[in-house]
């Protein structure tokens, strides 16, 4: 655990890797905004422009937290800034290695699916789970209202960071022994 603290630690010491993932937060807690009000930014469109749209879709990117349940927004944060990390770690693994290991690869994948899928309050209709059509009250039959997939999501998202992270240390240990970078 203590190297793979290390290892991330030095690759967000790279200050190229922490723009990708907040790049890759950014765009994941917009795509969430936008999921939620894409309604309102539609019908406002005609109204409003293109560019009174824009405005309207950062307003609601700052107002964000008061639309929706804290815990939501808490757990939509903390999946855009680990999903923003994996995605980093990913580029840098494979920048390293070519990408050749898939061990990681189930655990990113479902972890990101889980994410997107439901990355918060299900009764406020959040995430690709509303956008695919699937009901908010099938989710909210769930005991604390479809946030547990949350939780799941991010325990994934943790794993997947992890493994991860294990994988490309060992290989840059590798490379150290044989005399590479």
């Amino acid at each position: 655990m203590k190297n793979e603290l290390k290892h991330i630690v030095k690759v967000f010491s790279n200050i190229k890797y922490v723009l990708l993932a907040l790049v890759v937060a950014v765009m994941f807690y917009s795509l969430n905004v936008f999921i939620a009000n894409y309604r309102a930014i539609i019908d406002f469109y005609s109204i409003l422009g293109f560019i009174g749209s824009i405005k309207l879709f950062i307003s609601l990117m700052i107002g964000f937290r008061d639309i929706i349940k804290i815990s939501s927004f808490v757990s939509v944060l903390i999946i855009s800034l680990m999903l923003g990390m994996l995605s980093s770690l990913i580029f840098y693994k494979v920048k390293i290695i070519g990408g050749k290991d898939k061990g990681t690869g189930l655990f990113s994948s479902l972890g990101i699916l889980l994410g997107a899928f439901a990355p918060g309050c299900a009764a406020c209709g959040i995430g690709l789970a509303s956008a695919l059509g699937v009901s908010s009250v099938f989710l909210a039959v769930l005991p604390f209202d479809g946030l547990e997939l949350s939780i799941l999501s991010i325990v994934i998202l943790s794993i997947a960071i992890f493994k991860t992270s294990n994988s490309s240390c060992k290989v840059m240990l590798k490379q150290k022994m044989k005399g590479g970078k």
